[in-house]
């Protein structure tokens, strides 16, 4: 199926299983990488919709890191369609071999479930690759980001709230300070069902916690600021 990259001039390309969510239109919007970055890297890229949304706010050069030979070959498919194959590149491999160092900013949206969480487990191998901690688990992508990331290296990634805590002390343990955290609620008066971190390799003490996002004002109404991340579409199903 192919389709433009909503809120963007591109186009992607991709099949039910590959199809990316609001969990990677949400982390595109909160990062923000440093104008003087020269290397992005996203662990976890799928059919590579999060490096096409971050060519749109950076000159940098972007990597997209994919275990799943399928996927990887559909981000080499939507780089070369949208004619960014200068910028962006993609690597079928698993983080834990990955040679790269001094990265600028890095970018997951990682596996939320882990494997024991059977009621959220999909039928699709594919699938079950994506959303549960089977070949990348929380301490795994942890420790790696922070090896390939420079000194004052950033890392933002979207995740579930009640893993917060667990977030914090991983992240301890491999030198990423967290420094800014947003968390997203369905409605206003609804507990929140994600979370946005940034955190920087060697930084010091001091978090900010950023307004709450709010996503709907009523069933599929879209909030004012919502509406601005979808590229002015109003009303979603």
């Amino acid at each position: 199926m192919l389709r433009t990259l909503l809120g963007t001039n591109l186009w992607i390309e991709q099949n039910s299983r590959q199809a990316f969510n609001l969990d990677t239109i949400l982390l595109a919007n909160f990062a923000t990488v440093p104008a003087k970055s020269k290397t992005v890297v996203d662990i976890g890229t799928g059919v590579g919709a999060l490096m096409l949304y971050l060519s749109q706010k950076t000159k940098a050069r972007i990597i997209g890191i994919e275990i799943q030979e399928s996927r990887y070959e559909q981000a080499i498919k939507n780089i070369t369609l949208n004619h960014l194959t200068s910028r962006l590149s993609c690597i079928c491999q698993d983080i834990k071999d990955v040679d790269l160092k001094d990265v600028d900013y890095i970018v997951s949206n990682p596996p939320f479930f882990k494997v024991t969480e059977k009621a959220n487990m999909n039928e699709s191998e594919e699938e079950q690759i994506a959303r549960h901690e089977i070949k990348l688990n929380l301490d795994d992508l942890a420790k790696h980001a922070s090896r390939i990331l420079k000194f004052g290296g950033r890392f933002s990634m979207i995740h579930r709230p009640d893993r917060f805590a667990e977030i914090t002390k991983v992240f301890q343990d491999y030198q990423l300070e967290i420094k800014r955290v947003r968390f997203v609620h369905p409605y206003l008066f609804e507990k929140p069902n994600h979370v946005l971190i940034e955190a920087m390799k060697n930084g010091s003490p001091g978090m900010t916690v950023e307004p709450p996002l709010i996503l709907y004002i009523d069933k599929h109404i879209l909030t004012k600021e919502m509406i601005e991340i979808y590229g002015g579409i109003e009303h979603v199903t």
